[in-house]
């Protein structure tokens, strides 16, 4: 691997942090937690690290001033407030400028990152210092800059990969000072893990250079700003100590100067525009950035290979079969590649799937940005996000799906004061949901607003010349208006859209990927879209029927049973009604669906279809028998053509066409 394909994989790990930083921030601005600091000191310590290797100067600088205000909230010093993590926030994004700007040559760039670092040394600058006590009878003496710190070594077995030699990494740590070691070890066998304690003046910096090769083992904590192992030190630390407590337990009750100590938070309104500026960036680059990687799990690879054997195997067997004149060899090897290619099909699509949880991982940081820039509280709820889908209808799906969620936060949910004023609680929910039905899987984006006003759409519509004044239109239709091009129903142009800006764009770019789109809202309660999908190119297990010369295929996953039925049965029957398992069920003819010829036969084939707990039937020619399909879109010139989804080349050449068994229930309920 070239230095160049290592640049590439050192961004798109540094890409994947980054990511997480902003969910582990999201979660310091809820409730704070040492392991969630921790977790941020730990990411800028790591892209640190790997940009100092790759030469990106102006990130070491950036992540090493990050790094260095988390230390101080890791050993108590410093507090998590509001300002460190707009700050934080609007550093990730800083970092991920940089990764573009690799020789640092935009002047916008230059002037944030300045303004960055100015802005960590103001806070640095404005960090509460300890209370200062007095003491009547003895004053005391400074404490000189010796300090002990507590580093917890855990060698693990990536260590021996490494080839690190220990012996060199001690001889660093003994040049910073006097260091002491302890093992604990659960057994005579095994060392679990190293406790070394280390008392010098030097800085957490330069015990970490001095760890440098096992950095990734260790964790460093500042225990103490003396020497514990001396004695005289210990017991004026002691006595300092005490007097601290009486003084806090006799004097900062009243003393207002204390509390207003205590309770001051710097602010930083210069830096406001930074933030401003780094959540607009990230908003515009976020959607649009797609891996062209996919992270697959070693058992999946080692199956494939196992496969790939098997196939040189069997293509052997084969090939001395031919040779040899040895029918019974070749059918035998025939029917094992036959066997191999059904469980290649079902390793590759494995492999191309991906779960839903790294789109959603991007959208919790805009999803926060947004409702800050609107001043709203927003919830979002997540549930099927271990759903998964084939990398390219992921990468697809960004898009459209910022679209919706943006219009739920913008238009759909209100004002806290305003959800007060209606009874309901002043946090929004906007809730992503996903679920796999066979080969669909429906994702809703819903939120529990005030919902879309049908009259006003409506009139808005005939406002804009879309429909003329008196047209009868459904519910269905009215809401479908909001996907023209051009409608809009924002009272005033701002940053962001109203419910429509955009619209006609979801749309478009769902059924590129030939999904569909539909819209339920209810005044007062909220709205939600339902997307459903097809993966663009699927392998399915289908039954294959013939209608007039024409080959159709029905995913067997939709069909409850295969019956025989008289001709004349069928041709005599008014209602479209036929008895199935004592119960009435419409029943679609292929023959007249499909505008083909009907002509009386004396048998007709009835597949039993059951979608969302109802049964109908479709009437064929004949059935052929089970065939794997690999189905593919249609295209444009299809794009028209009702009830059919797909197409799959079969073994001989000819085309069979996917049923859409969702499109043909609908016409059978409409019928009835």
């Amino acid at each position: 691997m070239d230095m160049h394909q290592l640049k590439l994989k050192f961004i798109e790990e540094a890409e994947t942090l980054l990511m997480s930083l902003d969910n582990i921030l999201i979660a310091l601005e809820k409730e704070s937690s040492s392991e969630s600091v921790a977790e941020v000191f730990r990411i800028m310590h790591t892209i640190k690290g790997a940009s100092g290797m790759f030469g990106y100067d102006k990130i070491v600088e950036i992540t090493h001033e990050a790094e260095s205000l988390f230390d101080l909230v890791r050993i108590g010093q410093l507090n998590i407030t509001p300002d460190l993590l707009e700050i934080t926030f609007s550093t990730a994004d800083h970092i991920r400028v940089l990764l573009a700007d690799e020789a640092f040559t935009n002047e916008n760039n230059i002037q944030r990152h300045k303004l960055l670092k100015s802005a960590f040394h103001s806070i640095k600058a404005a960090k509460v210092q300890p209370v200062e006590i007095e003491n009547q009878s003895e004053p005391q003496k400074k404490v000189s800059g010796v300090r002990t710190w507590n580093i917890l070594f855990y060698p693990g077995e990536e260590l021996i990969k490494r080839c690190v030699n220990m012996l060199y990494t001690l001889q660093d740590l003994a040049a910073l000072g006097e260091f002491r070691i302890s093992g604990y070890s659960p057994n005579e066998n095994e060392v679990r893990f190293w406790n070394i304690f280390l008392i010098t003046a030097c800085s957490c910096e330069e015990i970490e250079n001095a760890l440098m090769f096992v950095m990734d083992f260790c964790k460093i904590t500042e225990i103490a700003n003396f020497n514990i192992f001396e004695s005289e030190a210990l017991e004026k630390r002691n006595a300092e100590i005490l007097n601290q407590a009486r003084f806090i337990e006799s004097e900062a009750s009243g003393s207002t100067e204390f509390q207003a100590l205590k309770q001051a938070q710097p602010t930083f309104p210069e830096f406001s525009s930074i933030i401003e500026e780094n959540r607009s960036a990230f908003a515009q680059t976020q959607v649009r950035n797609a891996t062209t990687r996919i992270n697959v799990d070693v058992a999946k690879l080692d199956s494939l290979m196992y496969l790939v054997s098997e196939l040189v195997t069997s293509k052997s067997e084969l090939l001395i079969g031919i040779q040899k004149h040895d029918e019974e060899k070749v059918i035998s090897a025939s029917e094992k590649i036959d066997k191999l290619a059904k469980l290649f099909s079902d390793n590759a699509l494995d492999i191309r799937l991906v779960s839903l949880r790294e789109m959603l991982d991007k959208f919790r940081r805009l999803i926060r940005d947004l409702a800050k820039q609107l001043g709203k509280n927003i919830d979002f709820v997540i549930a099927g996000e271990d759903t998964e889908l084939d990398k390219t209808i992921i990468d697809a799906l960004g898009e459209p799906i910022m679209h919706l969620i943006r219009n739920n936060i913008d238009h759909g949910i209100e004002p806290p004061e305003l959800r007060i004023k209606s009874g309901k609680p002043s946090t929004g929910i906007v809730r992503f949901e996903a679920v796999k039905t066979g080969n669909n899987v429906f994702i809703t984006i819903s939120d529990d607003g005030k919902g879309i006003d049908t009259a006003y759409i409506y009139n808005k519509a005939v406002e804009k010349g879309f429909i003329n004044s008196g047209t009868q239109l459904s519910q269905k239709e009215i809401l479908n208006l909001i996907f023209l091009p051009g409608f809009s129903t924002a009272q005033s142009l701002s940053d962001i859209s109203g419910r429509g800006v955009g619209m006609d764009i979801v749309l478009k770019k769902i059924k590129e990927i030939r999904g569909e789109i539909s819209i339920l809202s209810e005044v007062g309660k909220g709205t939600s879209f339902t997307i459903k999908l097809q993966q663009t190119i699927s392998i399915i297990d289908t039954l294959l029927i013939k209608a007039n010369h024409t080959t159709y295929a029905i995913p067997v996953d939709d069909i409850e049973a295969c019956l025989l039925e008289a001709g004349e049965n069928i041709a005599n029957r008014q209602s479209n009604l036929i008895v199935f398992d004592n119960e009435l069920i419409p029943f679609v003819n292929l023959n007249s669906q499909f505008a083909a010829s009907d002509q009386d036969k004396e048998n007709e084939k009835l597949i039993i279809i059951k979608k969302q707990n109802k049964r109908y039937a479709i009437i064929s020619d004949s059935i052929l028998g089970e065939y794997q399909a690999v189905i593919k879109p249609l295209g444009q010139t299809f794009s028209d053509v009702q009830f059919l989804s797909g197409a799959s080349l079969l073994g001989d050449g000819s085309i069979a066409l996917l049923i859409d068994t969702d499109k043909l229930w609908f016409e059978t309920a409409i019928n009835q």
